[in-house]
Protein backbone atom coordinates (compact mmCIF):
# COMPACT_ATOMS: atom_id res chain seq x y z
CA UNK A 1 0.00 0.00 0.00
CA UNK A 2 1.26 3.77 -1.01
CA UNK A 3 2.44 5.92 1.79
CA UNK A 4 -0.22 8.83 2.17
CA UNK A 5 2.23 11.61 3.14
CA UNK A 6 -0.56 14.15 3.12
CA UNK A 7 -1.45 12.18 5.65
CA UNK A 8 1.63 11.77 7.68
CA UNK A 9 1.87 15.83 7.18
CA UNK A 10 -1.36 16.46 9.24
CA UNK A 11 -0.64 14.00 11.68
CA UNK A 12 2.55 15.11 12.32
CA UNK A 13 0.41 18.54 12.60
CA UNK A 14 -2.28 17.28 15.04
CA UNK A 15 0.47 15.43 17.26
CA UNK A 16 1.69 19.63 18.09
CA UNK A 17 4.19 20.68 15.58
CA UNK A 18 1.46 23.39 14.86
CA UNK A 19 1.02 24.37 18.65
CA UNK A 20 4.43 24.88 18.85
CA UNK A 21 4.65 28.04 16.51
CA UNK A 22 5.66 30.80 18.24
CA UNK A 23 5.74 33.19 15.57
CA UNK A 24 3.99 34.16 11.76
CA UNK A 25 6.97 33.82 10.18
CA UNK A 26 7.12 30.48 11.61
CA UNK A 27 3.91 29.20 10.65
CA UNK A 28 4.19 30.23 7.40
CA UNK A 29 7.32 28.61 6.86
CA UNK A 30 5.28 25.34 8.41
CA UNK A 31 2.45 25.80 5.84
CA UNK A 32 5.27 26.02 3.21
CA UNK A 33 6.71 22.54 4.01
CA UNK A 34 3.14 21.15 3.74
CA UNK A 35 2.99 22.42 0.45
CA UNK A 36 6.01 21.11 -0.24
CA UNK A 37 5.53 17.57 0.83
CA UNK A 38 1.84 18.05 -0.95
CA UNK A 39 3.92 18.02 -4.46
CA UNK A 40 6.02 15.51 -3.68
CA UNK A 41 3.20 12.97 -2.92
CA UNK A 42 1.46 13.76 -5.88
CA UNK A 43 3.86 15.11 -8.31
CA UNK A 44 4.43 18.41 -10.47
CA UNK A 45 2.43 19.12 -13.37
CA UNK A 46 4.67 19.69 -16.77
CA UNK A 47 3.34 20.85 -19.99
CA UNK A 48 4.33 19.25 -22.96
CA UNK A 49 3.22 21.17 -26.11
CA UNK A 50 1.64 18.71 -29.32
CA UNK A 51 0.05 19.11 -32.33
CA UNK A 52 -3.53 19.31 -33.08
CA UNK A 53 -5.01 19.60 -36.40
CA UNK A 54 -7.61 21.87 -35.17
CA UNK A 55 -5.61 24.67 -32.65
CA UNK A 56 -2.21 23.86 -33.83
CA UNK A 57 -1.05 22.23 -30.28
CA UNK A 58 -2.16 20.73 -27.09
CA UNK A 59 -0.95 20.23 -23.85
CA UNK A 60 -0.75 16.71 -22.03
CA UNK A 61 0.39 15.80 -18.77
CA UNK A 62 2.00 13.46 -16.55
CA UNK A 63 2.71 12.39 -13.17
CA UNK A 64 5.80 12.00 -11.52
CA UNK A 65 4.11 10.33 -8.20
CA UNK A 66 6.57 7.55 -6.81
CA UNK A 67 3.87 5.25 -4.46
CA UNK A 68 7.01 4.00 -2.10
CA UNK A 69 10.41 5.85 -2.06
CA UNK A 70 12.82 4.39 -0.20
CA UNK A 71 14.41 7.30 1.44
CA UNK A 72 11.72 9.89 2.03
CA UNK A 73 11.37 10.80 5.22
CA UNK A 74 8.53 13.73 5.98
CA UNK A 75 8.83 14.69 9.54
CA UNK A 76 12.35 15.61 8.50
CA UNK A 77 11.09 18.86 7.07
CA UNK A 78 8.87 19.84 9.45
CA UNK A 79 11.53 20.25 12.20
CA UNK A 80 11.84 23.91 13.26
CA UNK A 81 14.14 25.45 15.95
CA UNK A 82 12.20 28.06 17.52
CA UNK A 83 14.67 28.97 20.13
CA UNK A 84 16.75 30.08 17.38
CA UNK A 85 14.02 31.67 16.29
CA UNK A 86 13.55 33.40 19.60
CA UNK A 87 16.86 34.22 19.98
CA UNK A 88 17.10 35.97 16.61
CA UNK A 89 14.20 37.82 17.60
CA UNK A 90 15.39 39.14 20.87
CA UNK A 91 18.93 39.97 19.00
CA UNK A 92 16.76 42.05 16.80
CA UNK A 93 15.40 43.56 19.18
CA UNK A 94 18.20 44.41 21.46
CA UNK A 95 20.09 45.78 18.22
CA UNK A 96 17.21 48.52 17.67
CA UNK A 97 16.89 49.08 21.05
CA UNK A 98 21.01 49.40 21.64
CA UNK A 99 20.30 52.06 18.17
CA UNK A 100 17.59 53.79 19.73
CA UNK A 101 20.35 54.48 23.21
CA UNK A 102 22.96 55.61 21.14
CA UNK A 103 21.01 58.06 19.32
CA UNK A 104 19.26 59.19 22.59
CA UNK A 105 22.31 59.53 24.66
CA UNK A 106 24.26 61.48 21.89
CA UNK A 107 20.97 64.41 22.02
CA UNK A 108 20.97 64.55 25.51
CA UNK A 109 24.73 64.59 25.80
CA UNK A 110 24.21 67.50 22.58
CA UNK A 111 21.16 69.29 24.49
CA UNK A 112 23.23 69.44 27.95
CA UNK A 113 26.27 70.91 26.29
CA UNK A 114 23.74 74.01 24.64
CA UNK A 115 21.95 74.65 28.04
CA UNK A 116 24.78 74.74 30.27
CA UNK A 117 26.16 76.72 27.25
CA UNK A 118 23.50 79.57 27.82
CA UNK A 119 23.36 79.43 31.42
CA UNK A 120 27.45 80.13 31.45
CA UNK A 121 26.65 82.96 28.89
CA UNK A 122 23.73 84.56 31.25
CA UNK A 123 26.29 84.28 34.26
CA UNK A 124 28.98 85.87 32.43
CA UNK A 125 26.65 88.64 30.77
CA UNK A 126 25.37 89.31 34.80
CA UNK A 127 28.63 89.49 36.10
CA UNK A 128 29.86 92.16 33.03
CA UNK A 129 26.81 94.63 33.73
CA UNK A 130 27.07 94.29 37.62
CA UNK A 131 30.54 95.68 36.82
CA UNK A 132 29.85 98.62 34.74
CA UNK A 133 26.65 99.50 37.87
CA UNK A 134 29.50 99.26 40.35
CA UNK A 135 31.71 101.76 38.08
CA UNK A 136 29.46 103.77 37.67
CA UNK A 137 28.43 104.12 41.08
CA UNK A 138 31.90 104.64 42.11
CA UNK A 139 32.21 107.54 39.41
CA UNK A 140 29.34 108.95 40.60
CA UNK A 141 30.50 109.15 44.82
CA UNK A 142 34.05 110.26 43.99
CA UNK A 143 32.63 113.28 41.46
CA UNK A 144 30.11 114.19 44.40
CA UNK A 145 33.04 114.29 46.97
CA UNK A 146 35.54 116.21 44.38
CA UNK A 147 33.00 118.25 44.01
CA UNK A 148 32.37 119.36 47.91
CA UNK A 149 35.98 119.23 48.40
CA UNK A 150 36.39 122.09 45.78
CA UNK A 151 33.68 123.79 47.40
CA UNK A 152 35.30 123.46 50.66
CA UNK A 153 38.41 124.81 49.32
CA UNK A 154 36.90 128.14 47.45
CA UNK A 155 35.14 128.58 50.69
CA UNK A 156 38.20 128.66 52.67
CA UNK A 157 39.67 130.90 50.15
CA UNK A 158 37.26 133.71 49.84
CA UNK A 159 36.78 133.50 53.49
CA UNK A 160 40.73 134.01 54.20
CA UNK A 161 40.58 136.83 51.63
CA UNK A 162 37.35 138.40 53.03
CA UNK A 163 38.43 138.24 57.14
CA UNK A 164 41.87 139.50 56.24
CA UNK A 165 40.45 142.69 54.92
CA UNK A 166 38.05 142.83 57.62
CA UNK A 167 40.81 142.32 60.10
CA UNK A 168 42.89 145.15 58.80
CA UNK A 169 40.11 147.29 59.13
CA UNK A 170 39.48 146.59 62.15
CA UNK A 171 42.80 147.11 63.08
CA UNK A 172 44.31 143.67 64.45
CA UNK A 173 47.12 142.30 62.81
CA UNK A 174 50.12 139.37 64.17
CA UNK A 175 49.01 136.87 66.50
CA UNK A 176 44.98 137.60 66.33
CA UNK A 177 45.16 137.73 62.76
CA UNK A 178 47.09 134.03 62.98
CA UNK A 179 44.88 133.03 65.40
CA UNK A 180 41.67 133.70 63.03
CA UNK A 181 43.22 131.97 59.87
CA UNK A 182 44.11 129.03 61.73
CA UNK A 183 40.81 128.60 63.20
CA UNK A 184 39.50 128.82 59.16
CA UNK A 185 42.64 126.18 58.49
CA UNK A 186 40.96 124.35 60.78
CA UNK A 187 37.74 124.27 59.66
CA UNK A 188 38.47 123.92 56.24
CA UNK A 189 41.30 120.79 57.65
CA UNK A 190 37.61 118.98 59.28
CA UNK A 191 35.29 119.41 56.34
CA UNK A 192 37.67 118.39 53.98
CA UNK A 193 38.37 114.92 56.61
CA UNK A 194 34.66 114.73 56.90
CA UNK A 195 33.75 114.78 53.07
CA UNK A 196 36.06 111.75 52.51
CA UNK A 197 34.88 110.20 55.51
CA UNK A 198 31.38 110.14 53.86
CA UNK A 199 33.63 109.40 51.01
CA UNK A 200 35.43 105.76 51.98
CA UNK A 201 32.01 104.68 53.40
CA UNK A 202 30.74 105.06 50.20
CA UNK A 203 32.97 103.36 48.55
CA UNK A 204 32.96 100.39 51.14
CA UNK A 205 28.91 100.08 51.07
CA UNK A 206 29.10 99.95 47.64
CA UNK A 207 31.72 97.42 47.35
CA UNK A 208 29.61 95.20 49.81
CA UNK A 209 26.64 95.98 47.83
CA UNK A 210 28.76 94.19 44.61
CA UNK A 211 30.14 91.72 46.34
CA UNK A 212 26.72 90.65 47.76
CA UNK A 213 24.84 90.63 44.39
CA UNK A 214 27.92 89.04 42.39
CA UNK A 215 27.92 85.97 44.92
CA UNK A 216 23.95 85.79 44.24
CA UNK A 217 24.76 85.77 40.71
CA UNK A 218 27.30 82.90 41.01
CA UNK A 219 24.82 81.07 43.25
CA UNK A 220 21.78 81.60 41.31
CA UNK A 221 23.88 79.72 38.79
CA UNK A 222 25.50 77.09 40.72
CA UNK A 223 21.86 76.51 41.33
CA UNK A 224 20.68 76.04 38.19
CA UNK A 225 23.69 73.74 36.98
CA UNK A 226 22.57 71.02 40.05
CA UNK A 227 19.03 71.42 38.58
CA UNK A 228 20.51 70.66 34.85
CA UNK A 229 22.35 67.77 36.55
CA UNK A 230 19.59 66.24 37.30
CA UNK A 231 17.43 66.73 34.14
CA UNK A 232 20.37 65.35 32.52
CA UNK A 233 20.44 62.12 35.32
CA UNK A 234 16.55 61.83 34.71
CA UNK A 235 16.98 61.49 30.84
CA UNK A 236 20.08 59.41 30.91
CA UNK A 237 18.04 56.61 33.44
CA UNK A 238 15.01 56.68 31.07
CA UNK A 239 17.43 55.77 27.82
CA UNK A 240 19.27 53.11 30.01
CA UNK A 241 15.99 51.50 31.15
CA UNK A 242 14.15 51.39 27.64
CA UNK A 243 17.38 50.31 26.27
CA UNK A 244 17.47 47.82 29.21
CA UNK A 245 13.86 46.82 28.69
CA UNK A 246 14.59 46.44 24.65
CA UNK A 247 12.78 49.45 23.31
CA UNK A 248 13.68 50.84 20.76
CA UNK A 249 12.06 54.60 21.70
CA UNK A 250 13.44 57.71 20.35
CA UNK A 251 13.41 61.27 22.62
CA UNK A 252 11.44 63.33 20.80
CA UNK A 253 12.88 66.74 22.34
CA UNK A 254 15.46 66.49 24.83
CA UNK A 255 16.37 69.78 24.23
CA UNK A 256 12.36 71.04 25.00
CA UNK A 257 13.46 69.37 28.33
CA UNK A 258 17.15 71.01 29.09
CA UNK A 259 15.85 74.36 29.21
CA UNK A 260 16.86 77.65 30.94
CA UNK A 261 14.81 78.02 34.59
CA UNK A 262 12.78 80.88 33.97
CA UNK A 263 13.44 81.52 37.75
CA UNK A 264 17.45 81.41 37.20
CA UNK A 265 17.00 84.50 34.45
CA UNK A 266 14.60 86.16 37.32
CA UNK A 267 17.19 86.01 39.53
CA UNK A 268 20.39 87.46 37.68
CA UNK A 269 17.62 90.84 36.54
CA UNK A 270 17.35 91.24 40.43
CA UNK A 271 21.13 91.52 41.48
CA UNK A 272 21.73 93.37 38.45
CA UNK A 273 18.88 95.90 39.33
CA UNK A 274 19.75 95.88 43.33
CA UNK A 275 22.87 96.84 42.08
CA UNK A 276 22.23 99.16 39.77
CA UNK A 277 19.96 101.21 42.32
CA UNK A 278 23.05 101.81 44.46
CA UNK A 279 23.52 105.83 45.84
CA UNK A 280 25.92 106.85 48.28
CA UNK A 281 25.91 109.44 50.96
CA UNK A 282 26.20 113.22 49.94
CA UNK A 283 28.83 114.63 50.64
CA UNK A 284 29.04 118.42 52.05
CA UNK A 285 31.42 121.06 52.64
CA UNK A 286 31.29 122.42 56.64
CA UNK A 287 32.81 125.18 56.37
CA UNK A 288 30.61 127.90 55.02
CA UNK A 289 31.95 130.96 53.53
CA UNK A 290 31.69 134.10 55.41
CA UNK A 291 31.35 137.19 53.55
CA UNK A 292 32.71 140.38 54.23
CA UNK A 293 30.48 143.03 55.47
CA UNK A 294 31.44 146.37 53.70
CA UNK A 295 29.22 148.37 56.47
CA UNK A 296 30.87 146.24 59.57
CA UNK A 297 34.58 146.79 58.42
CA UNK A 298 33.86 151.01 57.93
CA UNK A 299 32.25 151.12 60.57
CA UNK A 300 35.16 149.35 62.84
CA UNK A 301 37.61 151.84 60.79
CA UNK A 302 36.63 154.51 62.22
CA UNK A 303 37.81 153.45 65.65
CA UNK A 304 34.98 153.78 67.63
CA UNK A 305 34.66 151.48 70.47
CA UNK A 306 31.04 150.08 69.69
CA UNK A 307 31.61 149.46 65.96
CA UNK A 308 35.18 147.56 66.98
CA UNK A 309 33.42 145.23 69.64
CA UNK A 310 30.41 144.92 67.67
CA UNK A 311 32.05 143.61 64.75
CA UNK A 312 34.54 141.32 66.87
CA UNK A 313 31.66 139.69 68.63
CA UNK A 314 29.49 139.14 65.05
CA UNK A 315 33.12 137.64 63.72
CA UNK A 316 33.03 135.50 66.79
CA UNK A 317 30.02 134.42 66.12
CA UNK A 318 29.84 133.75 62.63
CA UNK A 319 32.94 131.65 63.85
CA UNK A 320 30.67 129.19 65.87
CA UNK A 321 32.42 130.79 69.04
CA UNK A 322 29.58 129.55 71.72
CA UNK A 323 27.40 132.61 72.52
CA UNK A 324 28.88 132.46 76.26
CA UNK A 325 31.89 132.72 75.40
CA UNK A 326 31.05 135.98 73.55
CA UNK A 327 28.81 137.50 76.22
CA UNK A 328 32.32 136.64 78.33
CA UNK A 329 34.44 138.43 76.20
CA UNK A 330 32.35 141.90 76.35
CA UNK A 331 32.07 141.91 79.82
CA UNK A 332 35.92 141.67 79.57
CA UNK A 333 36.00 144.59 77.97
CA UNK A 334 33.70 146.06 79.80
CA UNK A 335 35.99 145.40 83.46
CA UNK A 336 38.72 146.92 81.51
CA UNK A 337 37.04 149.98 80.98
CA UNK A 338 36.81 149.57 77.06
CA UNK A 339 33.35 149.46 76.93
CA UNK A 340 30.78 151.09 78.94
CA UNK A 341 27.91 148.95 80.44
CA UNK A 342 25.03 150.65 78.52
CA UNK A 343 27.39 149.97 75.24
CA UNK A 344 27.65 146.37 76.35
CA UNK A 345 23.65 145.44 75.93
CA UNK A 346 23.49 147.67 72.57
CA UNK A 347 26.39 145.11 71.30
CA UNK A 348 24.02 141.73 72.83
CA UNK A 349 21.08 143.49 71.35
CA UNK A 350 22.20 143.68 68.22
CA UNK A 351 23.61 140.06 68.62
CA UNK A 352 20.27 138.72 69.88
CA UNK A 353 21.86 137.51 72.82
CA UNK A 354 20.95 140.21 75.45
Amino acid sequence: MARDYVAEAQAARNAGIAQSVKTTKAKKLYEDQVKAAHQVAYGRTTSTPTKSSSSGTKTTTSSNYDPEPETYAPQDDYYIDYEALERERLARLQAAADEAYNRNMARIADAYNSASGNLKSNYNSTVDRLNVARNSSLNDVNTDAEKSLREAYINNMLTKKNLNQRLSAMGYNGGATETTMGSLENQYGSSRAGINEVLNKNIANLNQSYGDNLAGALQSYNSAMTNLDLQRMQLENAAENARNNMQAEYMSSPNGMLTMDQNYVNALKNVVARQSAYTGTPTQATNNFVAGNAQQAQSAAQGTNYAKYLAQAQLAAQNGTPTSQIQQNLFNEVSRGNLGIDTLYDILGQLGIG
